[in-house]
Order: structure tokens, then C-alpha cells, then sequence
């Protein structure tokens, strides 16, 4: 839960300067120009007057290194660089600024629904919410459809910082328990969250500058998810998302989404009756049909004889082995829940299936057999 860590480090959004009692600001800007303002002025109004071909592509901005918003308000002297929808760290304040328009919707469509964590990951966005209701492909596009009502409002992305008493006493007043739950973990005096008309989010930030950057988007699909990814904890609803700055970059990808779902091997493995899966038997667990167990048989056959050249020899192992084997080598401890099915206790002894991810370097059987 690394973007739980990110959220949880908050403190305020501070830039050590040195001269802010100045009566002049001198400014390097990105296309190398030095500029020196009598005022305090945000990034994008600097921008504006000084840098304007900056604006199509700017999505944030760095201020002596730190990542901050176009919005930012700039007192002191400095430097500053453009971040872009072709930074990666650009792309995740584009698609985490998508996240919050997401959940706007939401909270718009479904005032009782509670808001979790909505992170950019490496391909778009989610948001985990808790919600009655089962939601379907139906409520995507019902969704989507009030995102696009959002930004064409063009509603103004604008930071704010509270309170950790203050913040606590905003989200419990708006029922948002998951909210509260990240802000009893948080040690820092002062906590940041961001407006979008009515609609807040506890959040670090950065942002784009309103809603109206955010225009090419869809939803994907439903997922189910733990909060926190435990188990134990109840089972939220994820809703995926993707969007980019231009309406070619979309279609380009959703249709690359497209033609990999044709490549799906699960879809080919029936279509081209290779093999099948069975919820009787197991998820997951290959019925291999006649033509799929011909071309198996082929392959297999290919690598076993590419290795033979090469020099290596074969080693067969039994697939299920006492589990003080591996216990020995130091699997259990490490691995015994992502890497072993435990079975009954058979003969005084417990026993496990062998997961096939080892390789023989460190496998304890091929250790075992070198060791007689």
C-alpha cells in the first residue's frame, strides 16, 4: 500500500525561501528566461505573461525541484520547470486529478457512498468506495456522463490546509469513515486537502489546475477490493479508470485494449477448443484438450531438447514434499502464504504442494538430492 504511505505524509506545503520579504522575486524560467515580479503570483499566471507556450502541455510545475501545483502561489526566488503529460510524474497528477473528478461523480450519483483511496497507478487510475450496491457497466457510463457535466464546469482544483482537529471535524461531518480512519494514523500538525466546487478530498497533491484539463476519459471496469488489501477488512468496490490530455491518445489506447483482448488466451484457449476451465475443479486449473495437449506436447518437446544441446540435464521432483523441508530452507517463513497449499497431517507428518516458481538453484529438493 505504497500510495497509503504517500497520503499519510503530509505536513504543509512548504518551500524554504530565503527572501520572501523582498520587494522583487526573481524567477529562471523553463525556456531559460530570468523575469523578476513585484507580486506574489501562482505558476500558471507567470506562465500566462511570461511563458504562455508553456500552457498546452504544462499539467504541474516543479519550484526548485519540488512537484507542486500550477495553482501554487510563488513568494520567493526560485526556478521553475514544466511537468508534462510525458513525465511520469506528470501522468500521475493528470490521473490522480482524474481519480478526484471520479469520485466527485460518485459522490454526486451516490450521495451514501463512502469514499476509500484513489490513486494513479502505472495505467490510469481507481477509486475504492463503499457502497451498498452492487455497481455495473451501466453505472460506468452513468458515472461518466457526470464527469463530463464536471468538466465542462471547469471547477477550480484549490488546495487547502487545515487543522489535523479541523480536518478530522470536515470528514466526520461528511460521513466519511475511511477519511477518518487515514487521518487517526497521521501524525503531522497540518493536513492538505483539495476542492473541486462542493466537492473535498483528503489528499497531498499535486493537482491540475481545474477540472477542465480533464476531458478524454473512460471507465473501465468493477473490481472488488479489501480496504487495505486484508482480508479481514470488508470488501470495497474499485472502479478503473483511464484519460489523457488529448482525445487521439484515448482512442489510441482503447483500441490497443481492444486487440489484446483478442490475443486473451483464455478467449483463444476456447474458441480454438485448446483447453477449458472448470469452477468444479479449480480456479485456474487447465483441462488441456486434444489439440491444446498436441501443441503442449510440442513446445514441451522444443525446450526439452533446446536444453539437452545446451549442455543442462533434467530433474524430476515429486510435487508434494513434508513441509519440514521447506520449513528448513527458509520457504515456510517467507513465502508459505503465496507459495504453498497446506494439506492435512498425513502419517505424523504436514505436507505441501510445491509450487513450480523455484528454480533448482534454490529448490530443497534438488538440494536434497546433492546432499546424499
Amino acid at each position: 500500500m505504497a500510495f497509503l504511505l504517500k497520503i499519510l505524509s503530509f505536513g504543509q506545503d512548504f518551500i524554504e525561501c530565503t527572501n520572501m520579504r523582498k520587494n522583487k522575486i526573481k524567477l529562471q524560467l523553463p525556456n531559460g528566461k530570468e523575469v523578476e515580479i513585484s507580486e506574489e503570483k501562482r505558476i500558471l499566471e507567470i506562465f500566462q505573461e511570461y511563458f504562455p507556450e508553456a500552457i498546452p502541455n504544462a499539467i504541474a510545475a516543479r519550484f526548485n525541484g519540488e512537484l507542486v501545483d500550477l495553482n501554487k502561489t510563488i513568494n520567493c526566488d526560485g526556478t521553475i520547470e514544466v511537468v508534462s503529460f510525458d513525465d511520469v510524474a506528470g501522468r500521475e497528477v493528470f490521473w490522480h486529478s482524474s481519480a478526484h473528478l471520479m469520485a466527485q461523480a460518485i459522490k454526486q450519483l451516490y450521495p451514501k457512498a463512502k469514499l476509500a483511496i484513489g490513486p494513479p497507478i502505472e495505467n490510469g487510475f481507481y477509486y475504492d468506495i463503499d457502497l451498498d450496491q452492487p455497481l455495473s457497466p451501466e453505472d460506468l457510463k452513468k458515472l461518466e456522463k457526470i464527469m463530463k457535466q464536471l468538466s465542462e464546469a471547469h471547477y477550480q482544483i484549490r488546495r487547502e490546509e487545515l487543522p489535523l482537529k479541523q480536518a478530522k471535524e470536515l470528514f466526520k461531518s461528511r460521513g466519511e469513515d475511511y477519511k477518518l480512519e487515514l487521518l487517526d494514523e497521521i501524525e503531522d500538525n497540518v493536513i492538505s486537502v483539495y476542492w473541486q466546487g462542493d466537492f473535498v478530498d483528503l489528499c497531498r497533491g499535486p493537482h491540475v489546475p481545474n477540472t477542465g484539463y480533464i476531458r478524454h476519459f473512460k471507465l473501465l471496469n468493477i473490481a472488488g477490493a479489501y480496504w487495505r488489501g486484508d482480508e479481514r477488512n470488508k470488501m470495497l468496490q474499485r472502479i478503473y479508470g483511464i484519460s489523457f490530455p488529448q482525445k487521439e491518445q484515448l482512442e489510441d489506447y482503447l483500441n490497443r485494449l481492444e486487440e489484446a483482448k483478442k490475443r486473451d488466451h483464455r478467449r483463444l484457449g476456447k474458441e480454438l477448443d485448446l483447453f477449458s476451465i472448470s469452477d468444479d475443479i479449480g480456479s485456474g486449473l487447465i483441462l488441456w484438450h486434444p489439440k491444446g495437449a498436441f501443441i503442449r506436447n510440442l513446445i514441451e518437446t522444443f525446450w526439452k531438447e533446446e536444453h539437452l544441446k545446451a549442455g543442462y540435464e533434467l530433474l524430476y521432483t515429486p510435487h508434494i514434499a513434508k513441509l519440514d523441508l521447506w520449513r528448513q530452507s527458509g520457504h515456510v517463513d517467507f513465502y508459505r502464504e503465496n507459495m504453498f497449499l497446506s494439506l492435512r497431517t498425513l502419517g505424523g507428518a504436514s505436507w505441501v504442494i510445491a509450487s513450480a516458481r523455484i528454480y533448482a538453484g534454490r529448490c530443497p529438493y534438488f538440494l536434497s538430492s546433492r546432499s546424499d
